[in-house]
């Protein structure tokens, strides 16, 4: 996650949840650099994230393979 005031990037489990001071409870994270209060990330941007993770990370095997490949080939 990345602060949307100081642009301090952490994992949503180091920033503080739950600050107590919002009405209705708080449901977002706090930057654990500047306290600034930053919504949730919806869950199927974090679901997107991984995929996209994955296909990059398996696009880079099958990069290595073919090029490994090509090489023998020579």
């Amino acid at each position: 996650m990345i602060c949307g005031f100081c642009g301090h990037e952490f994992d949503e489990n180091e920033g503080k949840r739950g600050c107590g001071g919002c009405p209705g409870g708080c449901h977002s994270v706090h930057c654990p650099r500047c306290n600034y209060k930053n919504p949730l990330e919806p869950a199927f941007i974090g679901k997107l994230k991984n995929m996209l993770k994955r296909k990059t990370s398996s696009d880079a095997g099958a990069t290595e393979n073919s090029e490994d490949k090509k090489s023998k080939a020579s």
